[in-house]
């Protein structure tokens, strides 16, 4: 399965973290451009400069640790697309360059599966993808949330539960197979 990653499941980190935890274990292919990093470093100036750093450090790991992902020349699909929202369509022409089976993204409203779906791609949910895989792998999604709890509730005074992280990552499914 091959996957593009939006902007908005690139940030915040929880969402990030957990795709791409699961994706080294169920052997997805995770792709993305520097558009979209660029989208995520502007979300991420908005918090402060400490999250700016952050961001810059964890898009330099994951052009390192995946040196395959970036889609590249995918601006030639451009004029031939068309999504409700035109600032969108740059993440489905690098779907189609990078062969993309899914979108994974918080904004299903903005890739409407009638367009999707002339290209063999889908727009899918990161809570419905890993609540899914939950239901296959429970053991293997519980494992890297709590991982991601433990290092999030060592970060922050305000410790939450494995339930109320991934409500909060907009994971609400998933989060109920916590509960």
């Amino acid at each position: 399965m091959k996957l593009l990653l939006d902007a908005c499941v690139l940030y915040p980190t929880v969402t990030r973290n957990l795709l791409i935890s699961v994706s080294g274990e169920q052997k997805w292919d995770l792709i993305w451009t520097e558009q979209i990093f660029e989208e995520w470093r502007r979300a991420s100036n908005k918090i402060n400069l400490e999250a700016k750093a952050q961001t810059e450090a964890e898009i330099a790991i994951l052009k390192s640790k995946y040196p395959k992902s970036m889609v590249n020349d995918y601006e030639k699909q451009i004029p031939k697309l068309y999504l409700p929202d035109k600032n969108d369509i740059h993440v489905l022409a690098a779907a189609i360059e990078g062969k993309a089976s899914s979108i994974v993204t918080l904004n299903l409203r903005d890739f409407p599966n009638y367009e999707l779906k002339k290209y063999g791609i889908r727009g899918v949910h990161p809570d419905e993808l890993l609540y899914r895989e939950a239901l296959d792998n429970f053991n293997l999604i519980a494992r890297f949330v709590i991982s991601i709890l433990n290092d999030f509730n060592k970060n922050n005074a305000n410790k939450l539960s494995e339930y109320r992280l991934l409500k909060k990552a907009k994971l609400n499914r998933l989060s109920k197979l916590f509960r």
